[in-house]
């Protein structure tokens, strides 16, 4: 089913390698609310930090091929390039590519590190690997399973370097920085879907045994964030999306109110960022 859902995908969208299509859609980040605004003021904090990133050690050949797939792409490196170039950072922060022993991935206010592990790729790799035919295919999707994550963790460090004045649960306002910056600055794009699907996997686990369903637990449960990411999805642009309604993804009666939840929260996150870039254009 995947599979048949992502070559549609790809018959609707016209795609460019991952790390091409992010370093020229970064530079529209400036722009606060879409390429072609210009942004009216330079940051409000001192640049005193930067991102830093590193690729730890793998152990075992399912990680090394992660790792080789991740440097070769030169993503995630021209991605830190252009956000330490449009982005006043207070701290240095640290990005760090590695073995966890669990599959996971998390931000560290006191260490100042945002930790990306091998394993997690690997588990998100498992739900796209019948798209997988060629090495090219592969990274392509090491970069997929990937991103959405990557931005979901950046929300955290942005909000705690920042004091960013975040109302309700935090981890769904990393979930809508995440879906927001993906489409902003990617347009349509299969990364932001596979974020969606990540989450529709990790439902259908959780529902093999509700009854150890963490509802107390500071992440809302996988089914709401599923269709949390949908909805903005097809918000941004319900024409192009239309196949998420179409196809029965999203039901009608959210998708209704689809496009103003993506306008509210689009305007809302590139407000809050606002005062933090650099550069005017």
């Amino acid at each position: 089913m995947l599979l048949q859902f992502f070559a549609g995908l790809q018959r609707r969208f016209r795609f460019t390698h991952p790390s091409r299509s992010l370093v020229a859609g970064i530079l529209c980040l400036v722009s606060v609310v879409g390429c072609g605004v210009e942004a009216e003021s330079m940051a409000a904090i001192d640049d005193t930090g930067d991102l830093h990133l590193t690729y730890g050690k793998a152990k075992g050949e399912e990680f090394k091929r992660i790792r080789t797939a991740l440097e070769e792409t030169g993503f995630f490196d021209d991605l830190v390039d252009q956000l330490n170039e449009k982005l006043a950072f207070p701290n240095d922060i640290n990005i760090v590519f590695t073995n966890c022993g669990v599959a996971n991935a998390f931000y560290s206010p006191s260490d100042l590190e945002i930790t990306m592990c091998y394993e997690l790729i690997a588990y998100y790799l498992q739900i796209f690997e019948e798209n997988i035919e060629t090495e090219e295919d592969y990274q392509a999707e090491v970069i997929d399973a990937t991103s959405f994550t990557f931005f979901h963790e950046l929300g955290h460090a942005f909000v705690d370097q920042y004091e960013l004045p975040i109302t309700g649960n935090e981890e769904d306002a990393a979930d809508n920085f995440a879906t927001i910056i993906m489409l902003d600055v990617y347009g349509d794009d299969l990364g932001v879907i596979s974020g969606m699907f990540q989450f529709d996997a990790e439902a259908m686990e959780e529902m093999e045994n509700p009854e150890d369903l963490a509802y107390w637990g500071e992440h809302s449960l996988s089914t709401q964030r599923y269709y949390n990411t949908a909805c903005l999805i097809y918000g941004s642009d319900p024409e192009s999306f239309s196949f998420i309604v179409e196809d029965e993804y999203l039901p009608e009666e959210r998708a209704e109110r689809c496009e103003s939840e993506y306008e509210q929260k689009s305007a809302a996150w590139w407000t809050l960022m606002e005062p933090f870039l650099k550069e005017e254009i």
